[in-house]
């Protein structure tokens, strides 16, 4: 999970078109954690601040349990 999160998080930054710093505004982390996200330095997030950044970003995580 950590890592389609991050993978996730990363892509939309690529797509957006904006900078480091107008990227940090939206979910509202600083500019270290942003280059971390684009570097995919997954052991600088808890799973937990993965899927908040996630749900700022709007990109509508979801979690699916299969028994």
């Amino acid at each position: 999970m950590h890592s389609l999160l991050l993978q996730g998080l990363g892509s939309w930054l690529a797509g957006s078109g904006m900078t480091q710093a107008e990227v940090a505004k939206i979910p509202a982390v600083s500019l270290a954690r942003v280059s971390d996200i684009k570097r995919g330095k997954i052991s600088s997030f808890s799973l937990d601040l993965l899927v908040r950044l996630a749900t700022r970003a709007g990109l509508n995580p979801k979690l699916k349990l299969v028994a």
